[in-house]
């Protein structure tokens, strides 16, 4: 293991379901994220990062303990993963870091810690089995989860203040007066994760008028685009509702856009601060920031909405790792969220007690090549509930959902995935190769399967239960006002 004393600090920011394709920072038009393209400016930026999930929880599993939501078991947001699993917080923790938490990180079940000393603030979202469901009745056209599409016109879109921006606003304030009074004996690692710019796309008003006139992109809807739809994307419209109610229309699009560039620039805002008061105190030198997100956003394109797609804007993630003194690198070679516990080890010169499912970061880190493996992404839970996989290698995208016809997408050429080439003799064997990736033996696609109906009964009873006891784990945050401000 490195010394202590020689290890650098950590700070981890994590936004939700923040696209890279509507930020400055990532070279798109949208928002305007000044302060995130000053901290990429001496970063390596890893332009092909992919989350192993669309959709929070699991891909915050991942995160957390580098492994595959195959392999903790935790497919939807109503899922935990087992606490003793170790997570990048128990590792880092063992290699002498003070690990805290602020914000969320929608961890699920009785462990509200997984490994870090202590949060800053409780989590915005509920932590137990909630957010399971089945499929919806066949028999029932009007059926939904939630009814997600009014999130996204234009009539709820707009100025005001929210419960998740009052949340953000708390989780910003302890985090500053965290990074105040670091711990000068050891080295900290503080996550940071903010909930926006995840919907509702209700903006404080100065952000949403810094967007009023902006030349924002709007999705290109082919003529033939209801044909290309796969199996999955039928599920997922259904699932949204968006099969009654339309968010295809150039005003809701416009308003989606401008709300999301607009909180997108508000978290920017709070990434800015971040920096001033590790600069104030003097931190710069001694830490590593990286700059992330769970997943990412539709955003109309396609026609769709919300994450669980396994299309580039909804699985594509910005990442960005600022080493001290480091200077700007883009590196293209494709990576996962996955990758980071593996590069927190690697740094720290730890060992997993469990092999994992991502790989170290560091090589890129210092400077040089990166080996091309396979980036795997999963979907298993609520509005399909079969396995589904996306494997990116190279520049070939593969999408599978058991027992669907697939789609392979040649990314470089066909950024927006429109031309399925699965079944083209040309590309037979790059099609053969990224399928056994899924069903080479693997994955046991059927138990996957079994296990994600089989554990809807048994929530609904420790559901039912919880509520009839008006019990729940979300975490209690310990505040003294007796040892606060000045008591001498």
């Amino acid at each position: 293991m490195a010394a202590r004393d020689s290890l650098p600090n950590i700070l981890l920011i994590i936004a939700d379901q923040m696209t890279p394709f509507m930020l400055g920072a990532c070279g798109y038009p949208g928002a305007r994220t000044h302060h995130i393209a000053a901290l990429a400016d001496r970063a390596v930026n890893f332009t092909n990062a992919y989350t192993p999930s669309p959709i929070c929880v699991p891909a915050r599993s991942c995160l957390m303990t580098g492994l595959l939501t195959s392999t903790t078991g935790c497919y939807d947001n109503g899922d935990p993963y087992p606490s003793f699993i170790p997570t990048f917080a128990h590792y880092l923790t063992n290699a002498g870091y003070d690990t805290v938490l602020s914000g969320k990180m929608h961890f699920i079940g009785a462990d509200q810690l997984h490994g870090y000393r202590r949060r800053l603030n409780t989590d915005i979202y509920p932590s137990g089995f909630l957010w399971s469901y089945p499929l919806l009745p066949d028999d029932d056209p009007g059926a939904m989860a939630f009814d997600f599409a009014p999130q996204y016109q234009a009539g709820n879109i707009g100025p005001g203040w929210t419960a998740e921006l009052q949340y953000d606003e708390e989780t910003q304030f302890r985090s500053l007066e965290y990074l105040r009074h670091v711990p000068k004996d050891r080295p900290w690692m503080l996550t940071v994760s903010f909930t926006n710019p995840h919907p509702p796309y209700v903006v404080p008003r100065k952000y949403w008028e810094m967007y009023k006139d902006a030349d924002l992109p709007l999705p290109y809807y082919p003529d033939d685009m209801d044909e290309k739809y796969s199996d999955f994307d039928r599920a997922f419209i259904r699932w949204y509702g968006l099969d009654r109610k339309s968010i295809r229309d150039p005003e809701h699009l416009i308003a989606m856009r401008r709300g999301f560039a607009a909180l997108a620039h508000y978290v920017d805002d709070k990434v800015g601060e971040l920096m001033d008061v590790l600069d104030e105190q003097g931190l710069r030198d001694d830490t590593i920031v990286i700059l992330t997100s769970d997943h990412g956003e539709m955003l109309g394109e396609k026609g769709l909405i919300q994450k669980r797609s396994l299309y580039e804007w909804s699985a594509r993630i910005p990442l960005i790792v600022a080493m001290p003194g480091g200077r700007r690198a883009d590196v293209s070679t494709p990576v996962s969220l996955l990758d980071l516990p593996a590069t927190f080890l690697d740094l720290t010169g730890q060992e997993p007690a469990r092999p994992m499912e991502g790989r170290s970061l560091m090589p890129a880190l210092r400077g040089e090549a990166l080996e091309e493996v396979p980036v795997i992404g999963e979907y298993h839970g609520e509005g399909i509930m079969r396995p589904s996989f996306m494997v990116r290698k190279g520049p070939w995208k593969y999408i599978y959902c058991h027992r669907s016809a697939p789609q392979l997408f040649n990314i470089e050429d066909d950024p927006g995935e429109w031309h399925n080439r699965a079944g083209d003799p040309a590309v037979a064997g790059i099609e053969a190769d990224l399928n056994a990736v899924i069903t080479g033996g693997r994955f046991d696609l059927e138990a996957i399967e079994a296990e994600v109906w089989a554990r809807l009964p048994q929530k609904a009873v420790v559901n039912a239960a919880m509520a009839a006891n008006a019990t729940a784990w979300d975490y209690r945050v310990e505040d003294d006002g007796t040892r606060k401000y000045v008591r001498k």
